[in-house]
């Protein structure tokens, strides 16, 4: 059940991920990867050898020229067949990071992964335990010394940082960060000497293959520096945004995996000789449910038409959406879980891991906390600036007036 009319591109985009999902998809692959904490390579090489590779490459390397409300219904309906979060998300933020730097070196970048792995693929470790999402309060640090350069540090939450052949660090470096406010990009082979991985054991979304990275005087080449060219702020701001609008995506599409459910079971299983679907509570139940699920559905293609557009509200339309579709995912897959019963609460049934996958994207890319703070603060600026240009009116109009 989809709650808006789709585009004729989001419709060519929904269809190939069924397409896709048709055949490689099914539950009990869904449970067995989640415990493998990932995607068969087989799979993962189909995934890009398909047209659904297009949307995470740029035109240029025979990507999809698309817009973010195309991606958005990509992630959404590929989160919605599985019931539960996949790395395409990390993939397609890779991507459009990689696409916003100096053209040069973007291709140079993009081709050496693609000649390695015939796909670009690697973990962004930007999150610190001390500084979770804050760019300026990074502790990793590069250091120049008489023998070469270095790094040191420790990247928390890093998504794919299990698997993914290659890490892009953002690192605090007073040398060549100076056009950046101290901060620079490097992207570096994991099997790095002094990169090591600690896989973490996390209560949900174990597709996505989190891991702390910990980086000890590892020497840094010339050329495995970003060059951002005092852009790396936009860039991140931009990536952020994107970042929320994907994940927003993918729990929307978890809800509605939850609500085919409870829709599914509720229809099916009978309490003294009725369905469960016609007791008042139930009825109830679903009805909240569709209003959240068509919310969702109008919040994230609202932000997504926003940042679209370049328009100057798109950073406070991302944080309302970040602050309100998680939360309200997370409550469509409870009341799933709750309609389900005893079962729901059972590894036989998916709503239980649809669930933990929507709570987490509650913290993922700022939590709600944060989005908190990011809308007062944009609320407030937005009024002050609208109480301005009030006055410069009334002004003018007073003056014009007394003129006459």
């Amino acid at each position: 059940m989809i709650a808006i009319d789709l585009t004729d591109e989001q419709k060519v985009a929904v269809a190939a991920v069924d397409e896709f999902c048709d055949v490689y998809f099914s539950e009990d692959a869904i449970k067995q990867w989640c415990k493998s904490r990932g995607i068969p390579s087989t799979v993962y090489n189909a995934f890009y050898d398909s047209p659904l590779g297009k949307y995470c490459l740029p035109e240029y390397l025979r990507g999809r020229e698309c817009s973010l409300a195309e991606k958005s219904a990509v992630i959404a309906r590929l989160s919605h067949r599985a019931g539960a979060m996949l790395p395409f998300v990390s993939d397609m933020l890779s991507m459009t990071l990689l696409d916003s730097m100096r053209e040069t070196s973007r291709r140079e970048v993009v081709e050496e992964l693609l000649t390695k792995s015939g796909h670009v693929s690697f973990s962004q470790a930007f999150s610190e335990a001390r500084a979770g999402s804050d760019a300026s309060a990074v502790e990793t640090i590069v250091t120049v010394e008489p023998d070469g350069v270095f790094l040191d540090g420790t990247k928390a939450f890093v998504s794919g940082g299990q698997f993914a052949p290659e890490t892009l660090i953002l690192a605090r470096d007073p040398v060549h960060g100076l056009e950046d406010g101290g901060l620079s990009l490097w992207l570096i082979p994991i099997d790095t000497p002094g990169v090591s991985t600690f896989p973490l054991e996390t209560v949900g979304q174990q597709m996505t293959a989190p891991a702390t990275l910990q980086f000890d005087h590892v020497e840094l080449k010339p050329e495995q520096r970003i060059q951002t060219e005092g852009r790396l702020d936009a860039m991140l701001k931009h990536q952020y945004e994107l970042g929320r609008i994907l994940i927003c995506a993918a729990s929307m599409g978890l809800a509605l995996a939850a609500m085919d459910d409870a829709l599914d079971h509720a229809s099916t299983h009978f309490v003294k000789g009725q369905t469960l679907g016609t007791l008042p509570q139930i009825r109830e139940k679903l009805a909240d449910m569709e209003v959240r699920n068509r919310a969702m559905c109008q919040l994230v293609y609202y932000a997504a038409d926003s940042v679209d557009k370049g328009l100057s509200r798109s950073h406070l339309d991302c944080a309302l959406m970040k602050r309100a579709v998680p939360r309200m995912a997370t409550e469509v897959a409870s009341e799933a879980l709750q309609i389900l019963g005893g079962r729901g609460y059972t590894d036989q049934a998916r709503v239980g891991r649809i669930w933990q996958d929507c709570r987490g994207n509650q913290i993922a890319q700022g939590t709600d906390e944060v989005m908190v703070h990011l809308i007062a603060k944009s609320l407030i600026a937005v009024r002050k600036e609208e109480n301005r240009v009030a006055e410069e009116r009334i002004a003018a109009n007073r003056a014009a007036h007394n003129a006459c």
